[in-house]
């Protein structure tokens, strides 16, 4: 086989053709990251940044949690060049399905622009899922459900509630203030207070434990009693009826559940567990059968 020459303007086209593909690369190159950079420095103007988020609709859900977790979603870069709270790219899906998941209590949502620099978080608590059955519960089990009343989402007994068997509605049992023995038209307790109830409860079921009622101020004790399968513990959450340090002891739970460990043992003995007692501070004390 012999090789065949190849002439000096052959050999002098290759090369400028293949001079040409370079420099064209390198051109390209520097295009691609002068459009990068320049998008990348722009996507942080401070004409097109979400600055306000306005929320509508709650009445239980404290609105400085919701925006704290949208806060936390558009904080930092898309691959580490495009801003996430740019209105135009920021992470709404992601937004969208965090409150969601950890927000029981929304029903629905909606995420819209007000302007440009706003964003509207629009929502819609879950209403009537709140019973009052009276003071205590009834020693006998087929009663429970009878003689309740609905609430709504501020704690106000606004309606007679048919007769309902199981766990359908959430229940809460108390003493209601005065010498009326008529709930009907009461509030139950202060909406402040309720709220904080209600968040409360909200946080224990977003960590995996569902509650179904709870008899508060007993002794200045709370009972927040679990779901339960036939044959098995009736599980309870205590903690001290104190509005102050709710949120410290919501905390203290959820630090604990987040513990592979802690979280295991719970569940994996969840038929024998007694109680989570949380009434001392920066403790999470549990017992099994």
């Amino acid at each position: 086989m012999r090789d065949i020459p190849t002439s000096p303007r052959i050999i002098e086209i290759n090369h400028k053709r293949h001079v040409r593909r370079v420099r064209l690369f390198i051109l390209s190159s520097i295009l691609l990251f002068v459009v990068i950079y320049t998008l990348s420095f722009f996507s942080g103007n401070k004409y097109v940044i979400i600055d306000k988020i306005e929320i509508t609709g709650t009445h239980i859900i404290n609105q400085d949690d919701i925006e704290k977790e949208i806060r936390n979603d558009i904080s930092g870069k898309y691959f580490y060049l495009f801003a996430k709270n740019n209105s135009f790219i920021y992470p709404e899906k992601q937004i969208y399905n965090n409150l969601i998941s950890k927000f029981p209590r929304i029903e629905k949502l909606s995420i819209n622009h007000n302007n440009i620099k706003t964003i509207k978080i629009n929502i819609l608590e879950r209403v009537g899922s709140f019973l009052y059955c009276g003071e205590f519960i009834p020693e006998n089990k087929d009663e429970i459900g009878e003689n309740c009343y609905f609430i709504n989402n501020d704690g106000y007994i606004f309606d007679k509630a048919p007769y309902f068997s199981g766990n359908i509605y959430f229940k809460y049992y108390l003493k209601l203030e005065g010498d009326n023995f008529d709930p009907l038209g009461r509030q139950m307790i202060n909406v402040d207070s309720f709220h904080k109830i209600s968040r409360f409860i909200d946080s224990v079921t977003s960590i995996g434990l569902k509650s179904i009622y709870i008899v508060m101020d007993q002794d200045n004790t709370n009972y927040l009693y679990l779901n339960h399968s036939e044959g098995g513990t009736i599980p309870k959450i205590i903690f001290k009826n104190d509005d102050e340090n709710l949120e410290i002891i919501q905390d203290n739970l959820s630090v604990a559940m987040k513990k592979k460990e802690f979280a295991d043992e719970i569940f994996s003995k969840y038929n024998t567990l007694q109680y989570i007692y949380l009434r001392f501070k920066n403790k999470v004390l549990y017992k099994f059968d």
